[in-house]
């Protein structure tokens, strides 16, 4: 925020058919290599705490995950 920093990153997250994290990686930069890492990190903690549906349960896929970074106030 002290450095006005927006951007949008985009993140390929690769789920094993263990429901596991097989890879992940940057699809699309956001400019700024602080919110790409910040980006990669924010779903490493969050794929924990998102179950996988039970039609996906015991199959591999593939997700890309929209971060947007903005300093924007939401409704505003």
């Amino acid at each position: 925020m002290d450095n006005n920093w927006e951007g949008q990153a985009e993140i390929r997250l690769v789920i094993g058919t263990d429901g596991n994290i097989a890879s992940i990686s940057i699809k699309t930069k956001s400019g700024f290599e602080v919110l790409d890492q910040q980006a990669l990190e924010m779903i490493r903690r969050a794929k924990p705490q998102a179950p996988i549906p039970a039609a996906l349960r015991g199959k591999g896929f593939t997700i890309d995950v929209p971060v947007v970074f903005s300093l924007r106030e939401e409704g505003g």
